[in-house]
Order: C-alpha cells, then structure tokens, then sequence
C-alpha cells in the first residue's frame, strides 16, 4: 500500500470523514482514488503536494469526464476534496479550497456534458471523435438493481455455491459459506443502500471488517474467514458478469490487509470486539489507545462522535441489543435487592409475624 492509499484510509475512518454528509461519505472513497491517481498521472503532485492551479485542471479533466459519474458524485466532489486537504493539514489549504470552489460549476458543465474542459470547447485530442448525438461511443447502460432483483442474485449464488470452483477448498463447509456469502450482500444494501456494482472502499470495510464481527450468530471459524469466503464472492461475481473489474478492484483493496484483524476479532468474545473496534477508531483519529488517560480525554471530548460510529456498526443487531440490555438492567436489579441494607439476603416483601391461631382454634386450645 502506498502513501497515497494509507492517507485515504485514515481519512475514511477520521472524524473528518465522519463531519460529512451521507452522500459525501458514499462516494468519497470513489472520488479520493479517482482524483489522486489523476493528479498523479496528469500533474505528478503527491497529495499532500497540490497546488491551486492544478486542482483546478484535474477537476476538469478525464477525472469528472466518465458517463458513468452521477449528479451525486458531483454534488460530493468539492465538499470531500476540501475535507481530505484539511485532514492531511496541507500548506496551502486555503489557496486550494478557492481554487476548489471557483472550479466547481465549470466542473458541473463537464460532468453534464461526459467531457473534459476541453473537449466541451472544441480542443479535441489526437484520436477522438468530435461529439455530436449520431457519432458518441455507445457507453453501457448501468445495470439497475433493487430488493427483488438482490434477493434473486442470493439465491442464484447459494444455488451455484456447491459447483462452483470459487467456493471450492474452502476452510468454511459450504452451510458456513451461504451464512456469510447472503449476510456480506444484504448488508450491503441494508446498511448502506449499495448493491453489487455500487460497492465502495470504506463501506465495504465497514461491513466485512467492522459490522460483521459483532454478529452474535457468528462464529469464531467464520469471522476467520470472512476474507477468503468475500474474495470468492468478488470472484464468482466478477467471472458472471455481475461486477465490472473496477468493481472488483476496489473488493480486492477493501480485504487486502483485513485477515490479521480478523484473526485478532475471532480470538475475542462479542463485548471485547465491540472494545477493540472502538479503540481502532479512536487509533485511527491519530490519538494512541496505549496512553490510557490521552484516550479517555479524548473520549470526553468527542462522544457523540464515538457514539455515532458505535451506533453504525451496531444497528444491524440493534434488536440483539435491546435484549442484551434488558438482561443487564434486569441483572442489576436483582444484584441491587439482594445487597440491600439490612437483607441479609432474604427478598421476602415483609418479616415474618409469627404463627396465628384463628379464634375457634384458641378456643379449641383453651378447652383442652
């Protein structure tokens, strides 16, 4: 992993990333790639290392040209690129948010129109076809899902598990694989209304690495091998036609370095993982969890933040949740009545008074 890919992987688990709106975070990782490898190849500048003036041309190059970009990811560029150049503190942060901000309706035009700034104003390059509605390269037409359309895709692949090659040699039988292979693609859509195609970096991290540890049905074994079981899937998709390879390429790069945080995952209990998530996440604000009192202050200082990314992970088994805490509340009840002063011990409502006669029995006694 280079410089570039490391930076973009703290930025997607900062409090930064987190300050974004929901669509920003959807389509950040998408635009952080995209753009950088661009002011790589076009401006070979670092991304620590941009200036105001080549921002503005990658903005309007091949970056914001691809048809298949949508409004969303429009709308999300200028916001995320601000916040990426303010989490990496570059030097010239305010000179790049201008330039950001005075580039961002020409880079609007450019996505509307599928072309570069130049190709929109007559400056072809060697090699391409001057547009007009007869002569455009066809493009293919996005695949469109929904929930009827996912849930046919599950079966199908639980339906070709047992033949298929991917799935073959596997650590996990093929029931453990079918547990995880459905409960990756339906939390996909579940959580982040993604289907395959539309899968990004940080949320697949979120889901294969984070979400789906804390399932309380999982198993040790399973956790070990949601990696392989997930590169099966990105396999058995890619090779159906299901996904495209940038799509798997971005699969691939979620899982890269997972497998040694899983086998930590697997090697706790439930409550130790939801511990050592938090600490990651606090880690990854640059803030070290070995340094107690530091981390316990930075806590203090950024609660709903914590909160929010607990919530997040924690919501597909919210319903688990709520007995678990029920269970606690009861518990502590209990632990509350019988350490009650002056107990002993005993949770009788009342002392006992003794043995009462009725009056025909004391008389009873009494002629005796």
């Amino acid at each position: 992993m280079n410089e570039q890919e490391e930076h973009i992987n703290q930025f997607l688990t900062s409090s930064t990333y987190h300050q974004l709106s929901a669509n920003q975070q959807k389509h950040a990782q998408d635009i952080l790639v995209r753009f950088t490898q661009q002011m790589k190849n076009e401006q070979h500048l670092a991304d620590t290392a941009w200036t105001p003036q080549a921002v503005k041309e990658v903005m309007v190059g091949d970056f914001i040209a691809d048809p298949a970009l949508t409004n969303q990811f429009g709308i999300a560029v200028a916001p995320v690129l601000k916040a990426y150049q303010k989490f990496l503190g570059v030097d010239q942060l305010k000179a790049i948010t201008q330039a950001i901000d005075d580039q961002r309706a020409n880079m609007n035009a450019c996505r509307k129109a599928h072309q570069t700034w130049s190709q929109l104003h007559g400056e072809q390059q060697p090699n391409t076809v001057k547009t007009s509605t007869s002569s455009k390269r066809s493009v293919p037409a996005k695949q469109t899902w929904n929930t009827e359309k996912l849930a046919a895709l599950i079966a199908r692949v639980k339906g070709d598990m047992p033949a298929a090659a991917e799935f073959q040699h596997q650590a996990l039988s093929l029931g453990e694989q079918q547990y995880v292979a459905v409960e990756f693609l339906n939390l996909m859509h579940q959580e982040f209304n993604e289907y395959p195609g539309e899968w990004t970096f940080a949320d697949l991290q979120r889901v294969l690495g984070m979400m789906m540890p804390l399932d309380p049905d999982i198993t040790p074994k399973q956790i070990r091998n949601i990696v392989p079981t997930a590169q099966a899937v990105f396999d058995y998709l890619k090779r159906t036609g299901v996904i495209t390879m940038d799509q798997y390429k971005v699969g691939m790069k979620a899982i890269a370095n997972m497998q040694n945080s899983e086998e930590m995952l697997a090697s706790l209990s439930r409550k130790e993982r939801e511990t050592q998530l938090m600490l990651s996440f606090i880690n990854s604000n640059g803030i070290n969890t070995d340094d107690v009192q530091a981390a316990e202050a930075w806590m203090d200082d950024h609660r709903d933040e914590v909160a929010a990314f607990m919530r997040t992970l924690l919501n597909p088994w919210r319903d688990y949740e709520h007995q678990q805490l029920v269970k606690r509340q009861a518990e502590a009840r209990r632990r509350a009545q019988l350490t009650a002063p002056n107990s002993d011990g005993i949770t009788h409502h009342r002392a006992p008074q003794g043995i009462k006669f009725s009056k025909k029995a004391r008389k009873k006694r009494h002629r005796k």
